[in-house]
């Protein structure tokens, strides 16, 4: 029995070296990690199309009056989409989700009563998507910092890329609403398709000059698109693809 104990108060030590001990500091940390939800399959490779899909189908929505409303149920989809991939709190989603699909049920109903109702579900849903891009690029920050560059980093890139395009068309047809004068120079030219149309090809610095802002405020914000958009793509994008393909590339290569 003598032997017994020493041998056993050797296990007990040698167990207790083996088990990393949890000191008061990480205990405390893993309490405060706010539950998340899980992207599980869903990723920056799923998100990309759908931006892409949402601006297509938004091409029909002048013309063709139940094509508007798949198209705010598109974008509505799409922004709980590209919360859900950036892996942003489970109580910050489910707020934000549903009030976007409330918005989506609501914006035909105000389109119909002008006034203030429009302006609320109008200015509302577009604070909302302004979400998305913030989410994408935090998220893109930091898988950056813990796992360096991959391919969900440079399509994270690129999805919030896009939503800058959506976020300025958002803008100028607020500031048309709220101003309730004409955005562009160009008569007959206050539709859904044309500030989308022009906020991209202004992002892109493509400039076909079809359409222009008709006074200040709006052209100011014209030039803080292209600015944004020439910066973005040659910091933000370019970065991450070379970054990425210098990874990639075999050792010695």
């Amino acid at each position: 029995m003598r032997g017994a104990f020493p041998a056993s108060r050797a296990a007990i030590s040698s167990e207790g070296m083996d088990r990393k001990p949890m000191g008061p500091s990480q205990g405390e940390e893993d309490r405060n990690i706010a539950p998340r939800v899980s992207p599980g399959y869903a990723n920056y490779a799923l998100l990309l199309p759908l931006i892409l899909l949402s601006l297509v189908v938004s091409g029909f929505q002048d013309h063709h009056p139940l094509m508007k409303s798949v198209n705010q149920w598109l974008a509505a989809a799409t922004l709980v989409m590209a919360l859900y991939v950036s892996r942003v709190g489970r109580m910050y989603f489910v707020a934000v989700a549903s009030l976007a699909l409330i918005l989506a049920a609501a914006w035909s109903s105000a389109e119909v009563h002008h006034g203030w109702v429009k302006i609320v579900v109008v200015a509302t849903f577009g604070a909302l998507i302004a979400l998305a891009p913030v989410a994408i690029l935090r998220r893109v920050r930091k898988e950056f910092v813990e796992e360096g560059v991959d391919s969900e980093v440079v399509l994270g890139a690129l999805c919030a890329y896009l939503y800058l395009g959506n976020w300025f068309a958002f803008l100028y047809r607020a500031a048309a609403v709220l101003s309730d004068t004409p955005f562009f120079a160009q008569p007959g030219a206050e539709d859904g398709l044309n500030y989308l149309y022009f906020s991209f090809i202004t992002l892109t610095t493509v400039g076909y000059g079809d359409l222009s802002p008709a006074y200040g405020p709006g052209r100011m914000l014209a030039v803080t698109e292209a600015i944004a958009g020439q910066l973005y793509l040659v910091s933000v994008v370019a970065l991450s693809v070379n970054d990425y393909e210098r990874r990639k590339a075999p050792p010695g290569g």
